[in-house]
Order: structure tokens, then sequence, then C-alpha cells
């Protein structure tokens, strides 16, 4: 297995591209035709949309993912007005509920999750996604037959915690020094 910040560097950008790539854009664009966004149950063991990342890799994605979620979401929360830069810059993916019904007052899809449901999402069996039938022949086809292993994530997330906490300092010096970067970090622990 690679180790994260190997992963991360080298691996993660193609998984990502990959893994967003397979899911059909008539089911997931209805809701911001303009965001990079994928639902809770894109993850889970049911369908097959991480089954195109390596088996090995699959914790290491999940563990990424989560970071990548994290660090955009504390952006947003804490410093929307530089937003817009950071945004433009990184054009990290936004993590909502799955769109299971026609109205988003019923569904949570016009809502945002918090990142560490990506690491439930990954093993969780119970979920059916579309609970109400809401556009499933879309996804119909991506259904999984076959039961996925269970994902080991846990040993793999404190190993990201440096690797990350060094990104986001390299990130904030060379990108946006007016914002301080500890104080950025201090505020993405808040949420573990």
């Amino acid at each position: 297995m690679t180790d994260f910040k190997t992963y991360y560097k080298q691996y993660f950008q193609l998984d990502l591209l990959n893994f967003v790539g397979q899911i059909p854009i008539e089911g997931n664009k209805h809701y911001d035709k303009n965001e990079f966004n994928f639902q809770y149950f894109f993850l889970t063991p049911q369908y097959k949309y991480l089954n195109i990342i390596p088996q090995d890799r699959q914790g290491l994605f999940a563990v990424a993912l989560f970071w990548t979620v994290l660090v955009d979401q504390t952006f947003y929360s804490n410093y929307r007005q530089s937003y817009p830069t950071f945004q433009r810059k990184t054009l990290y993916p936004k993590f909502i509920g799955n769109c299971t019904a026609p109205s988003l007052m019923s569904s949570e899809c016009g809502h945002h999750q918090h990142p560490g449901k990506i690491l439930q999402a990954i093993n969780d069996t119970a979920d059916k996604g579309n609970r109400f039938d809401f556009e499933r022949e879309i996804f119909r086809k991506d259904e999984c037959n076959q039961p996925r292993l269970v994902i080991d994530y846990f040993s793999i997330l404190e190993e990201a915690r440096q690797v990350m906490k060094d990104e986001i300092k390299e990130y904030f010096e060379n990108h946006q020094p007016e914002i301080s970067w500890t104080e950025f970090w201090t505020k993405c622990e808040r949420e573990l």
C-alpha cells in the first residue's frame, strides 16, 4: 500500500476524476449545474462507483476526499469573503446528501453534508440512495450486485493529518497569505 502523502500527491486527482467521471451527469447536476458535487449514496457499497478505484487505494481515496471536503467547507464557513479565490484555485468537490425526491425540501440534495459522512458512506450497507425512486432509473445500471469488502481507513486518517497540515500551510503561504494557516488549521481540527 502507498503512504498517504504519495497517494495524495500522485494518485488522488486522477482517482477523483475517474470516480466523478463515471457518475451519470443527468442525475447529479440537477441540484447545481456549476458545482463539482457528489451525493452520499455514490460512495456506498450498493453502487459500483467507488470500484473504479483499485481496492488497495479505496481507503486512501476516502480519507483524501474527506480532507478535501473538510478544507473546502472550513474555508467557506469561516472565510466566505475570500472563498471565490480559493474555489477558483482549488476546484474542490462539494459533498451533498442524497437527492431522493423532486422537492429539495424533502431530500438532502440541497444540503452539504459533514465530511465525516464520507467515511460513514463507504461502508454503509443500509443506505439505498433513492428512497422514493426519484431518478432511480438513471442509477439502476450502477447498482452493485456483489458485496464490497469493508474499507479500512482508520490508520490512514491519522497519517493524513500531518500531510494535510503541511498542504494547508503550503497553500496559504503561497496563494492566500492574508489568511493565517495556523488559524485555519485550528478551525479544521475542530471539525474532526
